[in-house]
């Protein structure tokens, strides 16, 4: 057995980070590198750090869900902490190029610091990050040698300590339980295997290194806000990634995306990148670069924060989880060894930022001042469902991009539309436009163009994410900025719900619906809906919208409730003095649909994927809907005549992992559940599983060969498996990943023809829209008839990576369908709804699923 290079008999915590160099004993030296450091020993251990007054600044910016606190450190030599808040004002002028002129930027640069932040640990289960922030905050806050006392008068540093609070928690409580003693360093080892859901993701199961331009997740905003107000030039995010590679810096493989360019990134990223080299090989640590980790999919936080003009890099250490680990090369992989390396990259970083300051502020400012000279603009209508417009504005706002709102039409002709669909003749006036002439131009268009160009291979993540799309916002670009009058966005307060003289309507096509149809459903109020739409004071309203009468509710009670509902969700509600309407069927219709609020299980746990069972629970939360949380291996004995939903998530192994714990008794189960009046909503792998066990009569199939070939020979286990092609067989090795990557759809949006008589489409607003989907697995249109949401034969690929042969297998599939089973029914979605939450057209339809996912159409009476 082999220690891994610079480790020593003693721990890190016994030892100053670099022998020889004098620090101050009056700052407390934190305990790092022996064992995980506990909630209460790092609120201690920054306590500490905060003590050097003289050097250090502590900012508590946020309280997650289970009320630990986030915290800022801003560390820096004497003179600029004195001088903080001036030098971060005169920092925001630099973001700013229109408030400065170039001789003014020049001066600026000349005598300001560097801002570099240091984020860590985003993934709860990779640790070591926050281990190594406090030993470079420490470093930095005692540290008396003359060359970190130079660094610390030419930058700010920003160490966001412990981004991820909760998971982190989560994670070393998981350790804590098995830790016995000495435990051996054997990968089997408890420690080293990670439990459901494991620390990687928030309380609420989020991936937070995935939300950073969507912003779902409260330690997101909050630290999205706090990024916008200190405007730093670099942005190093430490992770841990598989314990048997070696520490990844940049640069990083393609695709960069066009949005960010070449010039100020790319250059900056290999001169970080051969810094941080140097000072590995004089460790002797072993890296690698270029191999993994592009800078195209925006919701990472490296390349968020290189669109908001920061150099955005994020740096990779190996780990197994626990505190030791021994490789399959023979080196012992501890705790100290991670921390040392995280340490290392982390001074390597601040030496750089210091070193090139004045190169660094200018390139950050000219970067800035270049995005003034982009010609064009996006135009967002707001449509048939203005609240859902406003939420993309606002999300746009959250990522520090300027909004502002038209005085007048504008022509459609000359523009490119991003929706698919037959556009309006003329924009109207208090529609929103976004010019990309402003500092963070190239993000809005990143995040509104209907597509992004990337190379020969995919992204590492997903390769679409339009928020026109995602929204189902109408949006046009316009090639150069309308000749239309603006004015700066202000949301008006809003106004006071009429009192109603029948009945208070909540459409089912407003931003929010969910959320006041739950609220009064909830209370105990009594509502129907009426499957067809309709006009009733000069409001159209679509199918699917619910009418709450007054008599047949407590009058003055509703009003208040419907007042109060009003004020959260503006747009949705609507009152009427009448049961009769202007067109279509009166509010009194028999065929109009009971209302109930829906009582729902979602099964957690493993073989759940995490995320996919957070965002169904952030949309659940969302909305209002209590849930209970059903725990996989129990659902054989639990009752689920409780649930009038149960909610079936992804399993990220194409239901077989579903089928392997279930078997045909629990498929048995789920399919007496439908009969006996429950519905069963499965989402992406839970629907493959519901169609390969007999739960539904759906036919599915999968894109990747081995997985096609592994779900016939499951049907026909007499079945020979079908020999790769000649040509295959011959392929060189380097030639499989890319074989590989012809049988997978990397989150595309894809073209869905969407039903509106069906109630999954009521409110879609849309007889056509985007969804994102791998569309693994395919299922195919139901032969009764009811596919709401389903691949048209035509052109699906409206954004993202779709190979052409993909694209056959998909068309004439189906996005959504239901089958009714006695009572109840069985709803299937190829792709996950509610995806990230930030899929809010598609979550709809996931909605819809609730509310009216049972309802069978009653023929009239003679």
């Amino acid at each position: 057995m082999r220690i891994l290079p610079a480790l020593v008999a003693l721990p890190l915590a016994a030892q100053v980070p670099y022998p020889g160099r004098a620090y101050r004993p009056e700052v407390p030296r934190p305990q790092v590198g022996r064992a995980y450091t506990s909630d209460a020993a790092l609120a201690a251990a920054l306590e500490g750090i905060a003590s050097a007054r003289d050097r250090v600044r502590a900012f508590t910016y946020n309280v997650t869900e289970e009320g630990r606190p986030q915290v800022l450190l801003a560390i820096s030599s004497p003179e600029n902490i004195a001088r903080l808040d001036a030098l971060k004002a005169d920092n925001a002028r630099l973001a700013d190029p229109r408030s400065l002129s170039e001789a003014g930027a020049r001066a600026l640069a000349a005598r300001n610091p560097a801002f570099v932040w240091l984020g860590y640990s985003i993934h709860g289960a990779e640790p070591a990050g926050t281990e190594a922030a406090l030993a470079v905050a420490y470093h930095f806050a005692a540290c008396q040698d003359p060359e970190v006392l130079e660094q610390l008068g030419r930058t700010v540093l920003l160490l966001d300590v412990a981004q991820n609070p909760d998971g982190r928690a989560r994670h070393l409580q998981a350790v804590a339980e098995v830790t016995q003693g000495s435990n051996p360093p054997d990968p089997q080892d408890a420690q080293n295997q990670a439990r459901w859901p494991s620390g990687r993701f928030n309380h609420r199961l989020f991936d937070l290194n995935r939300d950073w331009a969507w912003q779902t997740q409260g330690e997101t905003r909050a630290k999205a806000a706090l990024f916008l107000s200190w405007n730093p030039q670099v942005l190093a995010d430490h992770h841990e990634m598989k314990p048997e590679g070696n520490y990844f810096f940049p640069p990083g493989m393609a695709p960069v995306h066009q949005g960010l360019g070449a010039a100020f990134g790319g250059a900056w990223q290999k001169t970080f990148g051969d810094a941080l080299g140097r000072a590995f090989d004089a460790q002797g640590f072993a890296y690698f670069t270029r191999e993994v980790f592009d800078l195209f999919y925006p919701g990472y936080g490296d390349s968020w924060g290189s669109f908001q003009g920061a150099v955005g890099m994020t740096f990779e250490c190996p780990s197994p989880g626990g505190l030791a680990y021994l490789r399959k090369d023979g080196d012992l992989l501890t705790l100290e060894a991670r921390v040392r390396r995280h340490f290392t990259a982390s001074l390597a970083t601040v030496s750089v930022a210091a070193a090139r300051r004045e190169e660094l502020l200018l390139d950050y400012q000219r970067v800035r001042r270049e995005r003034l000279q982009a010609k064009g603009a996006f135009l967002l209508a707001a449509g048939a469902d203005p609240g859902r417009a406003l939420a993309l504005v606002r999300t746009l706002r959250r990522n520090g991009i300027e909004v502002l709102r038209t005085t007048g039409e504008v022509p459609v002709a000359g523009l490119e539309a991003v929706l698919p669909g037959e556009p309006p003749a003329r924009i109207p006036a208090g529609s929103y436009l976004v010019p990309l002439d402003q500092p963070r131009g190239g993000l809005a268009e990143a995040l509104l163009e209907r597509r992004a160009a990337f190379g020969p291979k995919p992204s590492y993540d997903a390769t679409a994410w339009s928020l026109p799309l995602a929204f189902n916002v109408p949006a046009w670009r316009a090639p150069v900025r309308p000749a239309v009058g603006t004015e700066p966005l202000r949301e008006t307060p809003v106004a006071p719900l009429p009192r109603a003289g029948y009945a208070y309507l909540v459409s089912s096509g407003a931003e929010g619906r969910e959320r006041v149809l739950e609220g009064l459903l909830k209370d105990g109020f009594r509502g129907s809906a009426l499957p067809e739409p309709f006009v009733a004071g000069g409001r159209a309203y679509p199918a699917g919208t619910a009418v709450f009468t007054l008599l047949r509710n407590d009058a003055s009670r509703l009003e208040a409730r419907a007042r109060e509902l009003a004020a959260q969700a503006p747009g949705v509600l609507g009152t009427v003095d009448s049961s009769a309407v202007d067109s279509g069927p009166d509010l009194g219709s028999s065929r109009s649909l009971p209302l109930r609020a829906p009582r729902v299980g979602l099964v957690m746990d493993a073989p759940a994927d995490p995320t996919a069972v957070g965002a169904v629970m952030q949309t659940l939360l969302d909305a209002g809907i209590p849930f209970t949380q059903v725990r996989a291996s129990r659902l054989a004995q639990a009752d689920l005549r409780r649930y009038s939903h149960l909610i079936l998530p992804d399993d990220s192994g194409l239901g077989a992992k579903w089928q392997a714990l279930l078997g045909p008794a629990g498929a048995a189960r789920l399919k007496a559940y439908a009969q006996d009046g429950g519905v069963l909503l499965a989402l992406q792998g839970g629907s493959a599983y519901a169609a390969r066990a007999g739960i539904s009569e759906a036919g599915v199939s999968f894109l990747a060969r081995k997985d096609e070939e592994a779900r016939l020979r499951e049907k026909d286990p007499k079945r020979e498996a079908v020999p790769p092609a000649l040509q295959e067989r011959a392929q060189a090795w380097a030639q499989r990943e890319d074989q590989a990557l012809r049988e997978t759809i990397p989150g595309a949006m894809l073209r869905a023809e969407i039903d509106g008589t069906h109630p999954l489409g009521w409110g879609l607003n849309a007889t056509e829209g985007a969804v994102l989907d791998s569309s693994d697995p395919v299922l195919e249109l139901s032969p009764g008839g009811e596919n709401p949401l389903r691949f048209g034969g035509g052109d699906l690929n409206l954004s993202g990576l779709l190979p052409r042969p993909l694209e056959a297998k998909v068309r004439q599939s189906a996005y959504a369908l239901r089958e009714r089973k006695g009572r109840g029914a069985v709803i299937l979605f190829s792709g996950d709804p509610v995806h990230r939450g930030c899929a809010p057209f598609t979550a709809r339809a996931f909605h819809n699923a609730l509310f009216f996912g049972a309802y069978a159409p009653q023929d009239d009476e003679d």
